[in-house]
């Protein structure tokens, strides 16, 4: 920020002799010489170092409070008292103030005031007379700095306050959107998981009900195992592959249909003869299917299937004495 210019200043020609003006050189055989010198005014940058410490004031945040007393305000009026007026500055021979002698150093207390004459008195001369109309055009660019500075805070202050109400606003929408998605996802995993419950349910209702066919099934062809063993013992007539009661679920066409899992998974079925134990079951069977027993089935079997017949109650024999085994080996 420049400084405004000071307003027009009037001086007061005080002539003075060359011996004494400080300004004033003779060269050997020549006219005098005379330099200018411009006087330093102590206000000419107030209003720039002013606006300078309250930009430096809004930048830094400072948050506390200056000490009672000293604000800017009062330091830059009582820089009038500490500096002479510019009527009481001496003119060179030019017409231009002479800048004022030397002052001594400040005292010990930090004062920049003149020290008093003899006497304890300070001089007459030493007294600053202000200039009103001056001091009025100072304070008012002061106070026109001041509160252009204080617009200018404000506006700064506001268009903070703003962005933070829109990133407020922005990281509510957020949380909306964020909120809406975790929603939406929960309601994803619900149905998952109802679907996927209700497909279990399912599989095991579809498992409980084959499950339960299966049993019956097996109940019914154990059922009718018994009641055909029971028919042949009491018939006499020509027997074909069909006519024997195969110890499986499903009648078997040939003897390769006599698997080892379908004769176990028939005799060995809690579905039936649950009081009878493993080995039981087993022992049972071997004395109905051994082949020496079977003979005298054999003479009654048709010439056509009595090899298919032969064949397979070798086969059942067998898958028997492998059952009865491995009851033994698990038993021990």
């Amino acid at each position: 920020m420049q400084a405004p210019p000071l307003p027009p200043r009037s001086h007061t020609s005080h002539p003075r002799s060359q011996s004494h003006n400080p300004s004033v050189r003779r060269k050997h055989g020549g006219e005098p010489r005379v330099y200018e010198e411009r006087v330093a005014y102590p206000f000419e940058d107030m209003a720039h170092t002013y606006a300078w410490v309250a930009e430096q004031e809004y930048n830094m945040n400072l948050k506390q409070s200056r000490k009672p007393g000293r604000n800017t305000e009062e330091w830059v009026f009582k820089q009038a008292g500490y500096y002479p007026q510019e009527d009481e500055v001496a003119v060179t021979l030019t017409g231009r103030p002479h800048p004022p002698p030397a002052h001594p150093g400040p005292h010990r207390s930090g004062s920049l005031r003149r020290d008093p004459g003899p006497g304890g008195a300070a001089p007459a001369s030493a007294v600053p007379r202000r200039n009103p109309t001056q001091w009025e055009e100072v304070i008012y660019r002061y106070e026109v700095d001041a509160e252009r500075w204080m617009r200018h805070e404000e506006e700064s202050r506001r268009v903070a306050e703003e962005r933070m109400r829109a990133r407020a606003r922005f990281e509510d929408e957020l949380r909306r959107i964020d909120e809406r998605v975790r929603i939406r996802r929960d309601e994803q995993r619900r149905m998952y998981e109802e679907s996927r419950a209700r497909t279990f349910a399912s599989m095991r209702e579809h498992e409980r009900r084959e499950r339960t066919r299966l049993e019956k099934a097996i109940l019914d062809s154990w059922e009718k195992y018994e009641s055909r063993w029971s028919e042949l013992s009491s018939s006499t007539g020509p027997l074909t592959f069909a006519d024997i009661p195969w110890p499986t679920v499903m009648a078997p066409r040939k003897a390769e249909d006599l698997t080892s899992s379908a004769i176990t998974s028939f005799l060995l079925s809690g579905a039936h003869s649950q009081e009878t134990s493993t080995k039981d079951r087993l022992r049972s069977a071997q004395l109905r299917w051994h082949p020496d027993r079977f003979r005298r089935l054999m003479n009654r079997v048709t010439d056509e299937d009595k090899e298919r017949v032969e064949e397979a109650v070798g086969v059942v024999a067998r898958v028997l004495n492998e059952l009865m085994q491995r009851e033994k080996r698990s038993s021990k």
